[in-house]
């Protein structure tokens, strides 16, 4: 099956309703900003696989571009609930919240979770630093009451340099690269489940794009180099047939 036939992956999923590839083709209409197939594709997916964390991301982002932001931050929690390692999810969560208006504590544990998967997180990192900094100048000095010194945690949204992408302009919010490109799958959508199930319907080719992917998300090199072998092994065993 080639990913970039937009009329080929919907004669699939027509056909295989309960196929884990649903995001590839949900994700193929979002960036068409079509979004009401993209919609449908992810609901008729999530049925099958609940707790798909690219369906989960599509989805939210549905609800982002359709300004329903408190559906997506919901949506966004549980990718981040199924899949802690998804930094999309966690950067787009932090953007919903700002904009939501979130207690300054909660925000903080958000860009917290950022700089975990991204220590370079330059938005992150100046976020953390300037509400840590500002707790240590507001914390007593001693256990008497400093009720006419300390000052609120909750700082104002303008003080804090956080850039509040809107919808469609965020640069990870594409599963899908380039169709010039060689990539057929973005590492936002690639899974050793995805590699899996290529490898098991004879899509070698496919498998082998995705396992790409996971290298370039920094997976572990050694179950990806045991996947290459295999699925080579498989390539020449269907030669020899």
């Amino acid at each position: 099956m080639d990913f970039k036939n937009q009329i080929e992956l919907e004669l699939y999923f027509a056909d295989h309703f309960d196929t884990i590839l649903f995001p590839v083709l949900a994700d193929l209409y979002f960036e068409q900003d079509d979004l009401r197939r993209s919609r449908k594709v992810c609901e008729i997916g999530l049925k099958h696989h609940e707790n798909d964390s690219a369906g989960l991301f599509i989805l939210s982002q549905i609800e982002k571009q359709e300004g329903n932001l408190k559906e997506a931050e919901k949506l966004l929690e549980r990718v981040l609930s199924s899949n802690r390692e998804h930094l999309a999810a966690a950067e787009s969560l932090c953007e919903i919240q700002t904009v939501l208006g979130r207690a300054t504590n909660r925000l903080l544990k958000s860009w917290k979770k950022v700089l975990e998967l991204d220590p370079k997180h330059k938005t992150a990192k100046n976020f953390i630093d300037k509400v840590e900094g500002e707790n240590q100048k507001t914390k007593p000095k001693d256990s008497l009451k400093t009720t006419s010194k300390a000052k609120p945690l909750v700082k104002k949204q303008e003080d804090v340099q956080i850039k509040v992408v809107q919808p469609k302009t965020i640069s990870s919010s594409s599963a899908i690269q380039d169709l010039s490109e060689p990539l057929k799958v973005s590492p936002r959508l690639a899974t050793f489940t995805l590699v899996s199930v290529l490898k098991n319907q004879g899509l070698f080719s496919q498998a082998l794009d995705v396992l790409d992917a996971l290298e370039e998300k920094g997976e572990s090199q050694e179950d990806i180099s045991l996947e290459r072998d295999t699925i080579q092994t498989l390539i020449e065993r269907s030669k020899k047939d």
